[in-house]
């Protein structure tokens, strides 16, 4: 497979500095690597080389062979490197989507669920067919296993040339059997929990908070949002019931129609994210998510209608969305002049992070809390810098550090900003402080800085595995 680097700019790394149908008899693995020239181009005409299991398609225009996954996929595959992976439409692995029994890993039809692996190796790319809804699923029981490198990141994109359109295919659906309230606790043992889940998914959910869905590292997933019915588009990531022994890290999503990520229920956990261009929300949540993310970098497009967070509880109040949130910058634009909306009773505990707008776009208020959970006791800002109006329609308490200016490349914090004293981050004390916090003390690295990357430069996370131009 061809290659092409992904190394950003040197010009972006000194702005950025300071950033705060087929058989399934035979046995094999999917893994996916790759640094590739974009898109798909012209096919090459020689039909490529394929495993079995997969339909063999022209060779594309840079020699590449293309092989068409099956719709489903009920054995353990390896996605590799040097071939282009192709989904014409759905792709579902596992049979976990299936109405569940009362008791997990059987399903309602009495059949066990499938404990599929697909495995993804550094540097592959997956695309999907441009202008078609399609979409890869991870059911329950089943995992991904996509573990690229900051030198060969998977890409998961259209089929199109290069990488920078917008609801040109679906994007990626995680399954879990974590909690999700629309499945009471109480319950647990005597009712089944089957949440009819994002996108045409099927189901999802259940009552194991440590459910294990994968592994995403080094992951790019980018164009996606695919509009399959009027005005219903896909997210860039939808995770339904994702239990914490999910890892993600090192996740870009970008230029998607939809959300960037969106969290339904569950208590998975993220850490170094990136979220560029995309056209509605860059982070959402709702239905009891409880999960942790830390060092988020969310860079919204100018032409978004959507918040840099949307925070919804929804379902039935068992349990609130209440995640935390540390070491995140926020960047707001397009036509919503507010950064994050806090609603229908949602909860969450923001730490040591910063909000912004283009400055262009005027008067701004950095948090509209006034639907929110009650302000200081199950939504709660500490440590939090705003370059925009902290007041919102509910004063934040404890309230956020106002009105610190933001640099012209937005890549850092201003001196002012860089001065404020917010401490070492100390999730124990929180936790102790705040007895409606529910973050994991051994998740959180223990920063002494506000935003999504050190100041003094030491460790620029994102560079060099992220898309060039994004940031």
């Amino acid at each position: 497979m061809k290659t092409k680097g992904l190394s950003l700019a040197s010009t972006l790394v000194i702005a950025a500095v300071g950033l705060y149908g087929c058989t399934e008899g035979d046995e094999s693995v999917i893994n996916i690597t790759s640094t590739t020239t974009g898109g798909g181009g012209g096919g090459g005409g020689t039909t490529s080389t394929c495993p079995a299991w997969a339909a063999a398609r022209p060779i594309d225009g840079d020699g590449n062979d293309v092989c068409q996954l099956p719709a489903s996929i009920m054995q353990s595959r390896s996605l590799t490197a040097g071939t282009v992976w192709y989904m014409e439409g759905t792709v579902t692995v596992g049979n976990g989507n299936q109405q569940m029994s009362v008791i997990e890993g059987t399903l309602e039809s009495g059949d066990p669920v499938a404990a599929v692996t697909l495995s993804i190796e550094a540097g592959t790319e997956i695309k999907g067919q441009t202008g078609s809804f399609a979409n890869l699923i991870i059911t329950r029981g089943s995992q991904i296993q996509a573990i690229g490198t900051a030198a060969d990141p998977i890409i998961f994109s259209s089929d199109d040339d290069g990488y920078d359109g917008t609801g040109e295919w679906g994007g990626l659906i995680l399954h879990g059997y974590a909690p999700h309230n629309e499945c009471l606790t109480a319950d647990m043992g005597a009712v089944a929990c089957n949440v009819d889940s994002e996108g045409e998914s099927g189901f999802a959910g259940g009552y194991t908070p440590d459910d294990d869905s994968g592994t995403l590292n080094y992951v790019i997933v980018t164009e996606g949002g695919f509009e399959f019915a009027i005005g219903n588009e896909i997210n860039g990531i939808s995770m339904v019931g994702v239990g914490s022994e999910t890892e993600m890290e090192f996740i870009q999503v970008n230029g998607n129609a939809d959300d960037g990520v969106e969290y339904y229920g569950g208590n998975v956990n993220g850490k170094y994210i990136v979220l560029t261009g995309n056209l509605d929300d860059s982070v959402d949540w709702d239905e009891g998510w409880q999960g942790n993310l830390q060092h988020v970098l969310v860079v919204q497009s100018a032409d978004t209608n959507g918040n840099v967070i949307e925070a919804d509880t929804e379902g039935t109040l068992d349990f609130l969305s209440k995640p935390t949130i540390a070491n995140a910058t926020f960047i707001g634009n397009g036509s919503q002049t507010t950064g994050a909306v806090f609603k229908a009773t949602s909860g969450g505990f923001v730490h040591h992070s910063v909000f912004a707008f283009d400055v262009s776009l005027g008067a701004t208020t950095c948090v509209d809390s006034a639907d929110a959970a009650m302000s200081g006791t199950e939504l709660v800002f500490t440590n939090v810098v705003g370059a925009c109006d902290t007041s919102g329609d509910v004063v934040l308490v404890p309230a956020p550090i106002a009105d610190a200016a933001i640099d012209g490349d937005w890549a850092s914090q201003a001196a002012e900003a860089q001065t404020a004293t917010v401490g070492t981050l100390d999730i124990a004390a929180i936790n102790t402080t705040y007895a409606e916090s529910v973050a994991d003390e051994t998740f959180f690295d223990a920063t002494d800085y506000a935003g999504a990357v050190d100041p003094d430069g030491s460790d620029l996370w994102y560079a060099g595995w992220t898309l060039p131009g994004t940031l």
